[in-house]
């Protein structure tokens, strides 16, 4: 088989192909070997019926089946011949129907595809992203220990004896009905609330204002289509409301003894860890945002323009992702807010993003000799699924299994490109306003 590659304009491959007389001969040989077993000639013995017989009853057959067993691995070959990954299906001249097919002379054929751009890419260094490093100050960790002290708080009945005020503590049960039939999991008893904490929907908040002990209520709350609760989605729901008592938040002392029931030694090891756990989580945000900065400008920076047969496509997937995310989670698109016809317009610029990202990242790391070995793909999915208390091996079979490996070994890569890219990427200057 002989492969002629030719780069046409707007980013098309045209690859000339010729198969052999010689493969030609050779399908055609065992189509007519495999037809003899399959049919029955009259005045002949099965399996025994001459190829000009043959030829001469089933002509269209045997073309078409001789051609679906050349013309497609054709092509497959040429690709993998001059490495290239086409974007879309082959545009085949002649058509595949089209094609003659004779003993002892070749087929030849054209096959035009898309192909990824080369991308000229900025310098890394004109990249520039906030680098300023992460910082958390005393009293936002004071602020974060007090409202774990709010959440340990607990509350003692009063003996005063009054309706309930905007920012008292309450004591309630409350049962939740539509359709005159409780719902799953809508009651509760003993619940001490704070009035206008925003605890509670805010018609329940108000519904308690001016409510003696010991007295109950019904209140009607209509819920929008999107709710979180299917079973209260779109619906009328009443609420039975019981007070039972105001009562008093107790803080705890925030000492050691505090620490020692949040599972630490003393006060100070607990303010540590909480000021650690903080810093992390700034760098995680940082990280993010760098991470952001530099795709945006990577892709501002690089002419790219994808075709619209990928970007329909890659719309195409998105679509039926989330139709399918809907299903899983028994929604219809009008209880989750979604509209399909206005669907593939709203998805198109993230595809357009999503195809930009993975053209400039399979560049960068061609570019850079970015990868990912297997023995760091088994140490991340080892990692992973021990922090999941999975079984590593099954977790590893059930990648494979749904196809899913080379997606890891693909997310691996992009962190690591995009640690490189943070690494070499400027800092941006700080605005200095003169005084």
């Amino acid at each position: 088989m002989k492969v002629a590659a030719e780069k046409l304009g707007n980013n098309q491959m045209c690859l000339r192909i010729e198969i052999s007389a010689e493969e030609v001969n050779e399908e055609l040989e065992r189509t007519y070997r495999a037809l003899r077993t399959k049919v029955s000639v009259p005045g002949f013995r099965k399996g025994r019926v001459p190829s000009s017989i043959l030829k001469a009853r089933f002509a269209e057959y045997i073309k078409s089946e001789s051609l679906q067993n050349l013309v497609p691995p054709a092509y497959e070959h040429a690709l993998d011949t001059e490495k290239l990954v086409p974007l879309n299906n082959p545009e085949i001249s002649p058509p595949l129907d089209q094609i003659e097919i004779e003993e002892g002379k070749p087929i030849v054929f054209e096959a035009t595809i898309d192909i990824q751009p080369d991308l000229a890419l900025p310098k890394y260094e004109e990249i520039a992203i906030d680098k300023t490093p992460a910082n958390v100050p005393r009293d936002e960790v004071e602020e974060y220990i007090q409202k774990l002290q709010a959440q340990h708080a607990t509350f003692v009945p009063l003996e005063e004896n009054r309706p309930a005020q905007q920012g008292d503590s309450v004591r309630i049960d409350w049962e939740c009905f539509v359709d005159n039939q409780p719902i799953k999991d809508g009651s509760k008893q003993d619940v001490d609330v704070e009035i206008g904490q925003g605890t509670l929907l805010p018609k329940i908040e108000e519904a308690l204002i001016g409510m003696p002990i010991g007295s109950s209520k019904k209140i009607e709350v209509d819920f929008e289509q999107s709710a979180a609760n299917s079973e209260l989605a779109g619906k009328r729901a009443v609420f039975h409301l019981t007070l039972h008592a105001l009562t008093e938040k107790q803080l705890p002392a925030l000492d050691d003894e505090f620490a020692k029931d949040l599972e630490y030694e003393n006060y100070d090891q607990l303010y540590g860890a909480i000021w650690n756990n903080l810093v992390e989580e700034q760098k995680g945000i940082i990280n993010q945002s760098q991470r952001e900065e530099v795709l945006q400008q990577l892709i501002e920076k690089t002419e790219i323009n994808p075709p619209e047969s990928l970007i329909d496509r890659h719309v195409q997937q998105m679509t039926q992702n989330i139709q399918g995310q809907l299903q899983t989670q028994g929604k219809t698109p009008e209880q989750a807010g979604v509209d399909l016809e206005k669907l593939p317009s709203e998805l198109r610029a993230d595809a357009i993003r999503q195809i930009k990202q993975a053209w400039i990242f399979d560049t960068i790391a061609e570019e850079e000799n970015i990868s990912v070995t297997d023995d760091e793909l088994d140490i991340e999915i080892r990692r992973i699924a021990e922090s999941q208390n999975r079984d590593p091996q099954k977790y590893a079979s059930l990648l494979k299994a749904s196809n899913r490996l080379e997606e890891f070994r693909e997310h691996l890569r992009n962190e690591k490109i995009y640690t490189f890219l943070i690494q070499k990427a400027s800092e941006k200057k700080s605005l200095i306003i003169p005084s």
